[in-house]
């Protein structure tokens, strides 16, 4: 994999120096260019943070082999199943718009038929090919084998950045689940109910089952910092190199509405990409929602009823809740809607730009 995507890159970045005094041509290498920085990027990230990685795996085997309710088992396997759902769903979604790239790529090649007015920019313009490269031999003679190694390459780009995203997608719905398994627990204080009986809550049960929400909701706050700790730097390349990327396609798109042969690749890669940081804001999103909804499952319990000595608890426990959990690139942009916004709203502007240029 390391050779076959470090000579990829090889090859892509030799092409972009070698159409360096070409604006023109340099504004459309700058995508793909882009995306091999920040899978690679990635990919370095996780195997840096492999330790990192396999401590969150354990910790949630620990909780599945964990004493705990049936109802709240079954809470937390409905969020596995949804999470697998889902990543089998974007994994599809964005393996298709590869191959879909591809595809439009290849056709562009029997689209594109030579006129006289493109004489003169033959040299420069490359037909056919995933993204710029320069292999040093003929790309007419040698199209074939070039095209093959450019389409593996980009695919397994893409391939990376699924499986980096996948487990993110894996671990924040074990987070949305345990909170989701934590606010059930809380609703149920006072009456705890499992397969074989009903407990009517004393004062020493309603105590436990909130001492045992405050340590769930503490190992859940930590399992979310290391889910930071993890995808903060990646998450920060990809999300800032985006702005440039999404800025650079809208202008192709504006520029080639014209023209069959150079809108159909920016209109594959855009859509991918969108839908790919809205992903990745969405699930940020999740983990706020989630979080949230922990201090009105500690109000709308029955802690009218409930001792004093579990109510100072529940009161510990409602004042922590009230600071929503956060995912956070870099320290300091807070994965959620507004920030996809925002990355929306900042490349429309730097695409204005580039246009007024």
């Amino acid at each position: 994999m390391v050779l076959i995507l470090g000579s990829g890159f090889i090859f892509e970045m030799l092409g972009v120096i070698e159409v360096r005094h070409d604006s023109f041509e340099v504004i459309d290498a700058v995508p793909l260019f882009s995306f091999a920085i920040v899978t690679i990027s990635k990919t370095f990230c996780v195997i840096y943070t492999l330790p990192k990685i396999k401590v969150l795996l354990i910790k949630m085997q620990e909780y599945c082999l964990s004493p705990k309710s049936d109802e709240e088992t079954k809470i937390q396997n409905s969020h596995a199943q949804y999470g697998r759902k889902l990543g089998y769903a974007y994994t599809g979604f964005l393996l298709g718009h590869s191959v879909l790239y591809q595809f439009s790529t290849l056709l562009t090649r029997f689209l594109y038929t030579k006129s006289k007015e493109a004489d003169g920019l033959s040299n420069n313009v490359q037909i056919g090919l995933p993204h710029r490269v320069n292999y040093m031999v003929d790309i007419d003679t040698y199209y074939i084998p070039i095209f093959i190694h450019s389409a593996i390459c980009d695919f397994s780009y893409t391939v990376l950045l699924v499986v980096f995203d996948v487990l993110y997608l894996t671990l924040v719905e074990y987070c949305c689940g345990l909170y989701a398994a934590l606010r059930y627990r809380l609703e149920t204080a006072l009456v705890f109910e499992n397969d074989r009986t009903t407990l009517v809550a004393t004062k020493d049960k309603s105590y436990a089952n909130i001492a045992y929400s405050i340590r769930r909701h503490t190992e859940t706050m930590q399992f979310v910092a290391s889910i930071e700790s993890l995808y903060s730097l990646p998450l920060l390349i990809h999300i800032g190199l985006t702005v440039l990327i999404l800025s650079v396609l809208g202008y192709q798109v504006i520029t080639n509405t014209e023209n069959v042969n150079g809108i159909l690749k920016p209109i594959a890669y855009l859509n991918g990409l969108v839908i790919n940081v809205f992903f990745e804001n969405w699930q940020g999103q999740k983990i706020i929602d989630s979080s949230e909804k922990v201090f009105e499952s500690a109000y709308n319990s029955e802690w009218y009823s409930m001792p004093v000595a579990s109510r100072k608890l529940l009161i510990m426990m409602m004042m922590r809740s009230e600071r929503p959990s956060i995912l956070r690139m870099g320290k300091f942009v807070v994965l959620s809607y507004v920030t996809f916004n925002t990355v929306l709203r900042t490349s429309s502007s730097y695409f204005m730009l580039l246009r007024s240029l």
